[in-house]
């Protein structure tokens, strides 16, 4: 990697890191094939994972106390028992029908955002135990959750603040739960590009802290559009990207 390919995922570090404290997901999704362009597969994931872990771990120090516990631990609990489940039904289950059934919801529930109450097509509260699973469960068969829980916790009339904080900690969680593994395969090279991940991880940090001062600047209903649009953006990605 040269000196000007390395300073590109830099630029897109920040930029993402600072839209997607907008989103609550994202980071992952965007640097990921970003990081493909210049490191080989594995590394990208890699070196995405460890920005991803310390990057939410900023997030939730700066949105901590703002945390809902009831729906973490109704909806956050099973989504990380979805996950699992998902993960190993993957190879199973896995294919263009689901991918393109899960894009069409997230197309669905993203547009909901923009009709009129009466034609709400938001999800009961009361299903948010299956829901939770169900977003885990997908999540873990294509490999990305962050679309699928923020269009959930829109079902949830949460301030900007705990969105993103309950959003946060569920993401934190199952960071937890893969990061030891590339850690093990990855050891050699964690030591080897230590300097890099240090710099990734500091422009993470800095894209993370000017989204935090933009999120002051938007209502709740900018706030909620702007992560509808996202969630629309993912699902129409995933209709268009090769299977």
């Amino acid at each position: 990697m040269t000196s000007v390919d390395f300073f590109i995922t830099l630029i897109v570090t920040f930029l993402i890191s600072t839209a997607t404290l907008l989103t609550g997901f994202g980071i992952g999704t965007v640097l990921t094939p970003t990081f493909t362009l210049f490191y080989d597969v594995k590394t990208a994931v890699f070196l995405v994972s460890i920005v991803h872990l310390a990057n939410n771990l900023l997030k939730f120090g700066l949105f901590a106390k703002h945390v809902d516990k009831k729906i973490l631990w109704r909806f956050g609990a099973v989504s990380i028992l979805g996950a699992v489940t998902g993960s190993l039904l993957q190879g199973i289950l896995a294919g263009p029908a689901v991918r393109i059934a899960l894009a069409l919801f997230l197309i669905i529930s993203g547009a909901g955002e923009f009709l009129p109450k009466k034609f709400s097509l938001r999800i009961p509260r009361r299903t948010d135990i299956l829901g939770g699973f169900f977003s885990g469960f997908m999540g873990g068969m294509i490999g990305n959750q962050g679309a699928i829980r923020s269009a959930y916790l829109l079902n949830y009339n949460l301030g900007k603040e705990s969105f993103i904080a309950t959003a946060t900690v569920i993401a934190i969680v199952i960071d937890l739960s893969r990061i030891p593994v590339y850690l093990l395969e990855h050891s050699g090279q964690f030591e080897q590009m230590g300097e890099q991940l240090l710099l990734l991880i500091g422009i993470a940090f800095a894209g993370t802290l000017l989204g935090k001062q933009l999120l002051r600047s938007i209502s709740l209903e900018k706030f909620r559009a702007i992560v509808s649009v996202f969630i629309m953006l993912f699902g129409i990605y995933l209709l268009i990207t090769p299977f």
